[in-house]
């Protein structure tokens, strides 16, 4: 390895603007996948990609939809609410957003209200057809009564009466015609366009009557035919109103009936009254004119029953709306008794609140959800509402305010630990250029992002600390080889003394951020990945950036290599002074200083397991952020934003043994768990809905579902009738409460032969959960162990292998007390301590013993060698520990609290790791000198003497 670091060296003091230039073109390509970056909140960084639960909520959401966004619909007056207004801009939201193809399914007050006036619409057409058959049935009489008189030269008044006899029998035409009517009134609703055609011929034919009437001589015949006119035009204006006054449309169809039972009894009158009349007897010629408007009356009303199922076959054309009138809303909304129907039960949460559930189609990307909720939020904006107000939250929009949230923290975490790291070095590292260094990581630090954006590694609500931690990682290579090189005055020598040392700290450092991997929380994961491609990269980078920047700035001076140790102690300066007076101490006080880090560390490792985990991932984000207040204020209004969906597939979810399964298993759950269970949405708290909990035949059920609009029928039954969901709403609950509460569910609803899956984003919390706490101490195990494995096949000796995690090990024990006591709980960041503390706390110790076994080798006696070797590297550490200290300290500036706890406790863990360095491990590395150290020629030839002497 060293023969490596010696090329490495050697091609850069040689070539130093080739490699720079080289390098720098690297970095830019890297950089370039910066553009590639995504922010990840999704399920799929909670679980891997096979748990069960996820392939189930996949499954799940591509049938029944994904996540739902909420608004919340809020008005100072009570009566305010629902007014026409109001849910005239809320149908308009509907049809704007229906055009997204990615919006599965919309409910609110308009979307109730816009049912109804579906039903109707399809009652009044189908009474239509009625209509128009009676009409056609009265032109078919009428006109062949005329058309028998015509063709008949009938003189005898007995013979004319038997033919009026005939116009009797539709006096029953006129019955049907009145039950039809009577029913459309009865559940009469809104067409938007229409039977003007109707009401015109109506019209026209009332007026023909009356011509025909006024050329009649006085009598009874011209009383019938003007009565018939006036009702005619009567039934015209309820036709009529029908057509064009939707919010009068029962009015209408009463006025429609009434007129008709005016004509019904006026013919009947008048035919009696004609019977009467014959006794004075009729001229041919008003024989003949009777004849002849009996025939037109007859082509009119045939005309009339043509237009009327020309409209029945052209229905499909009208596209119901909600009122236009308050009166009719409000015969919608409330019973005769001033009562809500049951149907609104679902969207009006009180006098002054509704509900508007926008639910997103199931498995989308994130970009698209943004995209869906930010258009969301555009358009209720535009509604522009003037007497509510409007709360709008979800997961969707939770997690879009949270990624936001997390670009702006990042932005400004790497920018203070910049300015941080500034300070620190400014005033610890006192060599020139001592700048360099910060321009270095942080140029790395970019080619990071970069990278992992080509490789598409996300950042998530954990990784997105990894950047301060990079910086303070990063720096610290660049620092140690930057000392070093002022030391040494060439990049050559540098590389040579220092390169391998280096490589083992950082493949160490990796081998601590690898055993993030083994964690089965996939944000855990992408944590380390990025902490592992980060320390590469900035290892790299302080060997392909520094270097040849400081040599070819270094070249016109003239090196002054300090070689003697006791020029290096004489040019030391106040700090290392202070440091090696330290380690004089230490080592005198070696059996008190080491057992009392191992008693402290034991009560650590004693009370870990008392260490509470936090559950709440709300708890997580920024506590002012708005998104999260608003699902706060959503969550009070409605008692509920969390849920269990239990998943079923069968042959046919709608055989009647199956909804019955259904009903009593959603009443069991209800009555078993009300702690815990608000509400369940099912295929049997639609139907209930829809009968209004009537007992209701299996038929008529099956009936009434197949009625339905797609759209509402959908979120609960799958096209092919093999797919439901039972949709637990429940309160807010700790994930100990939510996985008892999963364990029983699953036991209460085993009595089925359904297949069944518990799912959900509540569950998905649950199982991201079991993998934190079972996760972490197996990490911090794994990493321990490769790290000794790593050190043990490159020392190829025991105790050189297990010297530098012995601090670390400490440190982790002192960590968990620390936490224990100051209340932090384990989060799926702070879950990390073990291995990052590893990771970092390898690197100074590695670096530390190296060191040491150097100035060993060069003939110094032990505590002499160790004073040295702290005095000359001493700096060096403290500079990198501070920086990196700082770069962990930024954090605590963070919005996110699972941040700020992680930032406290890392900078704790490296200010353990930094004074260890120096308390605890230079007594350690004397008192294990002999197992690590090979002798020197000096002490070989003072052991020959020695037995020479004897």
């Amino acid at each position: 390895m060293t023969k490596i670091f010696i090329f490495i060296g050697s091609l850069i003091q040689r070539k130093p603007f080739k490699s720079l230039l080289l390098t720098l073109l690297i970095v830019a390509a890297m950089i370039a996948g910066a553009s590639q970056m995504r922010l990840a909140t999704g399920n799929e960084t909670l679980v891997q990609s096979d748990n069960s639960v996820l392939i189930s909520n996949k499954a799940m959401e591509e049938t029944f939809g994904g996540d739902s966004i909420l608004i919340l619909l809020e008005s100072k007056d009570n009566t305010d609410l629902l007014l026409l207004d109001n849910i005239t801009k809320l149908y308009t939201i509907e049809q704007e957003l229906s055009y997204e193809e990615n919006i599965f399914s919309i409910v609110s007050p308009a979307t109730v209200v816009h049912q109804i006036t579906t039903k109707q619409s399809i009652e009044i057409i189908k009474q239509l057809k009625v209509i128009a058959s009676g009409l056609s049935e009265m032109g078919t009489n009428m006109t062949t009564l005329g058309n028998e008189l015509l063709s008949k030269d009938i003189k005898d008044p007995a013979v004319i009466l038997t033919k009026l006899n005939s116009l009797t029998s539709m006096t029953s035409t006129f019955g049907q015609l009145i039950a039809a009517q009577n029913s459309m009134s009865t559940g009469a609703g809104q067409i938007s366009s229409g039977l003007s055609t109707v009401a015109d011929g109506l019209l026209t034919l009332s007026q023909q009557l009356s011509n025909l009437a006024s050329a009649q001589p006085a009598g009874s015949l011209q009383t019938t035919l003007n009565a018939m006119a006036a009702n005619l035009s009567v039934t015209s204006n309820g036709v009529k109103t029908i057509g064009t006054n939707s919010g009068n449309l029962q009015t209408g169809t009463s006025n429609t009936a009434t007129a008709l039972t005016n004509i019904s009894n006026k013919l009947a009158s008048e035919l009696s009254s004609m019977k009467d009349g014959l006794d004075q007897g009729l001229t041919p010629d008003q024989l003949k004119t009777m004849a002849d408007n009996f025939v037109l009356m007859g082509d009119k009303l045939q005309s009339i029953s043509e237009g009327l199922t020309m409209f029945g076959v052209k229905s499909s054309m009208m596209i119901p709306a909600v009122p236009t009138i308050d009166t009719e809303l409000t015969a919608m909304i409330y019973d005769t008794n001033n009562v809500m129907r049951s149907a609104f039960s679902e969207v009006v949460l009180n006098d002054h609140q509704a509900l508007m559930v926008i639910r997103l189609a199931g498995n989308l990307k994130d970009t698209e959800k943004d995209r869906l909720t930010a258009n969301i939020a555009k358009v209720i904006d535009k509604a522009n509402f003037t007497q509510l107000t409007t709360t709008m939250s979800g997961k969707t929009v939770l997690d879009a305010a949270l990624r936001a949230e997390m670009k702006s923290s990042m932005m400004m975490m790497i920018g203070l630990a910049v300015l941080v790291m500034f300070g620190v070095l400014l005033l610890v590292f006192k060599v020139k250029w001592r700048m360099l260094s910060l321009a270095v990581v942080f140029i790395s630090v970019i080619a990071t992002l970069g990278f992992m954006g080509w490789i598409k590694v996300p950042v998530t609500m954990v990784s997105m600390a990894v950047f301060p931690i990079i910086i303070g990682l990063g720096i610290d290579y660049s620092i140690q080889f930057h000392n070093r090189y002022e030391e040494e005055k060439s990049v050559k020598e540098t590389t040579e003394k220092i390169g391998k040392a280096i490589a083992i700290a950082v493949f160490a450092t990796i081998l601590g951020f690898i055993s993030l991997y083994a964690s089965p929380v996939p944000m855990i994961q992408d944590f380390g990945k990025m902490l592992t491609i980060g320390v590469i990269i900035s290892f790299l980078g302080s060997i392909f950036l520094l270097f040849p920047i400081l040599h070819i700035g270094s070249q016109n001076e003239k090196p002054k290599k300090i070689t003697k140790v006791e020029d290096k102690l004489n040019n030391a300066g106040v700090m290392d002074k202070f440091l090696a007076a330290t380690t004089r101490l230490m080592i005198k006080l070696t059996v008190p200083v080491l057992l009392l880090f191992v008693l402290v560390a034991g009560a650590g490792f004693a009370v870990d397991q008392y260490v509470a985990v936090e559950t709440d991932i709300e708890k997580f984000m920024p506590q002012d952020l708005q998104a999260l207040t608003d699902i706060h204020t959503i969550r009070a209004a409605v008692g509920t934003t969390d849920q269990i969906v239990v998943y079923i597939t069968t042959d046919n979810v709608l055989k009647e043994s199956n909804l019955t399964w259904i009903k009593n298993s959603s009443e069991n759950i209800i009555a078993k768990y009300p702690e815990s269970v608000v509400s369940i949405k099912s295929i049997d708290s639609l139907i209930q809905l829809i009968t209004d909990g009537k007992e209701t035949a299996y038929t008529d059920v099956l009936t009434m579902l197949n009625d339905l609009p797609d759209t509402q029928r959908s979120m609960f039954v799958s096209v092919d009738h093999k797919e439901t969901v039972l949709l637990i709403n429940t309160k807010h609950l700790s994930t100990q409460a939510y996985k008892d509460l999963i364990a029983n569910l699953k036991s209460d609803l085993s009595n089925t032969t359904m297949k069944l899956e518990i799912t959900g984003k509540s569950v998905l919390d649950v199982e991201m959960v079991n993998g934190l706490t079972s996760g972490r101490i197996n990490m911090t195990l794994l990493g321990l162990g490769l790290v000794f494995m790593a050190l043990l096949l490159i020392y190829r000796n025991l105790i050189k292998a297990i010297l530098p995690i012995i601090p670390v090990i400490l440190i982790i024990g002192i960590s968990s007390g620390v936490m224990y006591l100051t209340g932090i709980k384990f989060t799926p960041i702070t879950a990390t301590l073990g291995a990052l503390v590893l990771g970092m706390g390898t690197e100074m110790t590695v670096m530390l013993m190296e060191r040491y076994v150097e100035e060993r080798h060069a003939g110094l006696p032990k505590i002499e060698a160790m004073v040295v070797s702290v005095t000359m590297i001493g700096k060096a550490i403290v500079a990198s520990g501070l920086t990196t200290v700082g770069g962990f300290a930024v954090l605590l500036f963070s919005n996110f609290m699972i941040l700020k706890d992680f930032g406290f406790m890392t900078v704790i863990n490296i200010s353990l790791a930094l004074l260890s360095t120096f308390i605890i491990l230079p007594p350690l590395i004397v008192l294990v000198d002999r197992a690590i150290v090979k002798k020197t020629r000096k002490e070989k030839k003072a052991d020959k003497l020695k037995v020479d002497q004897a």
